[in-house]
């Protein structure tokens, strides 16, 4: 970490993305709260307190997020440093995940460095005071959450923001069965969960990380064939004894379109010894037919996401609440109608996955990563809304309404989602932009009239905050998880993935 340009009584808790100077923060000391290999998706537009190195094994760059500030003075010791830093964890925490729907606390918390000093919470402090450190010159704190180490999935937990027992189950479902399918609507987050668990089985591995150790076929470019072929060859080398390094430990399958049939695939091709043949990780945006063998030990398991629980469906307020403790400007911390502003697209989200459930199919649902784009300023904001409403979501919705007249005809009345959204603009003095958001005309496929929009409609709209919103969904996937769980080897002790 680079020297801070002029050290100062007090200091900021952040987590930088490495790819900005520090300048805002000049007159105080920035204190980096460092996350290694975080979600990669728009969370760099933070304040940095200088560069970071890439992770040592894999070409990943680590990232950092910006936490809060705590005071370092003199008479410190590190006791307090240490409640000072979990303080400001708490309240970011509080923050970005309001429901406490993730499962962190300061008890996540392993260790923070400052400089070449590093302390680990509950261990011998150092010999040197805490301002003396500061003083030193380093540019901020490095904290780190515990990890694989010390057999928890915290860090993992806080970088994808999907919550903890959830993440357990995942990772104890792979350990067990070593192939998992992850299903749902599109933009629910499934590739790149795929992914981070590919590198968490990397890590936990301890092999050598070499370009070919996971292997990602998209079957949407792929064809069935080369993928039989490709796993008839591995389970070739598999049987000749072929050295490990040389056999990818893990293989995504993205975006399967037949989740049973590529099973099927999977179990004739890979005819080798099971607990020698690689991970499998699928994702699919088709729902999963369970078939009558599905029970099997070689079938995949399957994990369903669905926009009406979590993770989807929390993901969206704590990704842009994270976003906006990224910001650049401290005062849209405290900016009233920017925090409007952002509470509304939560609920923009769930109005149009309301729209879709109602008149189109199961292909057609809107997953949370639509909007993770959003600004973070009011003006940027409305520009940006403007153009996706009108250029992106209108032509998406016109197709689903017309998929779902030809495959169930018109399955309710009629209701332009336009009205909601211009009753609804967040932002102030909203009224003269409301004639700038397209209409969505009734599909001309079937016996919808192109009528005005019914005025009937629901008074008020909040998004799922549980799930309560779709009882029937929540029990089924209840019931399909607890499947699954009751052959997860964790069952003893639900806390912890068996690492």
């Amino acid at each position: 970490m680079s020297p801070c340009p002029s050290p100062g009584p007090s200091s900021s808790v952040s987590q930088s993305s490495g790819l900005t100077a520090l300048g805002s923060l000049s007159p105080r000391q920035s204190i980096a709260m460092h996350m290694p290999k975080s979600y990669s998706r728009g969370l760099s537009e933070g304040s940095s307190s200088g560069t970071v190195k890439s992770h040592e094994k894999q070409e990943i760059k680590q990232q950092d997020f910006f936490v809060g500030k705590v005071r370092v003075n003199g008479r410190m010791d590190w006791t307090m440093l240490d409640s000072a830093v979990s303080q400001a964890f708490k309240v970011y925490i509080a923050k970005v995940d309001p429901t406490s729907s993730l499962g962190l606390s300061t008890d996540s918390i392993y260790s923070y460095s400052m400089g070449h000093i590093k302390r680990v919470l509950g261990g011998e402090a150092p010999e040197t005071q805490p301002s003396r450190c500061m003083s030193r010159g380093p540019s901020g704190i490095t904290v780190a959450l515990k990890g694989l180490k010390e057999k928890c999935v915290d860090s993992l937990v806080f970088e994808t923001l999907i919550p903890k027992p959830m993440m357990q189950h995942y990772i104890s479902l792979l350990l067990k069965h070593r192939r998992l399918v992850l299903s749902g609507p599109s933009g629910t987050g499934k590739t790149y969960l795929a992914s981070r668990l590919a590198e968490y089985l990397v890590d936990r591995s301890a092999r050598e990380v070499t370009s070919g150790i996971v292997v990602t076929f998209n079957m949407h470019r792929q064809s069935c064939k080369d993928l039989q072929l490709y796993l008839s060859n591995l389970a070739n080398q598999i049987d000749r004894e072929t050295s490990t390094s040389e056999i990818p430990l893990v293989v995504i399958l993205d975006d399967i379109h037949g989740p049973t049939s590529i099973s099927e695939l999977v179990n004739g091709a890979l005819t080798c010894k099971y607990h020698k043949c690689p991970y499998i990780i699928g994702t699919s945006n088709q729902p999963v037919k369970m078939t009558a063998n599905h029970g099997l030990h070689l079938s995949f398991r399957m994990v369903t996401f669905s926009n009406n629980v979590e993770p989807a469906n929390g993901f969206l307020v704590r990704y842009l609440h994270r976003k906006l403790m990224e910001s650049e400007d401290e005062r849209s911390l405290t900016n009233e109608d920017l925090i409007k502003v952002l509470d509304w697209v939560p609920k923009l989200w769930y109005h149009l996955h309301t729209f879709l459930e109602k008149h189109s199919t199961s292909d057609f649902l809107i997953g949370p990563c639509f909007f993770l784009s959003c600004p973070v300023t009011v003006d940027e904001f409305r520009s940006w809304f403007i153009d996706l409403w009108n250029h992106s979501i209108i032509p998406y919705l016109q197709e689903g309404a017309k998929d779902g007249i030809k495959v169930h005809g018109q399955k309710a009345v009629w209701e332009d989602p336009v009205e909601w959204v211009r009753d609804t603009l967040p932002w102030p003095s909203a009224q003269q932009d409301q004639a700038k958001l397209f209409h969505l005309p009734p599909p001309s496929i079937g016996s919808s009239s192109p009528g005005q929009p019914c005025e009937e409609r629901p008074h008020k709209e909040t998004p799922p905050s549980s799930m309560e919103s779709d009882p029937l969904m929540a029990m089924l996937l209840k019931l399909q998880e607890a499947a699954n769980y009751i052959e997860s080897p964790d069952k003893e002790d639900p806390s912890l993935p068996k690492l």
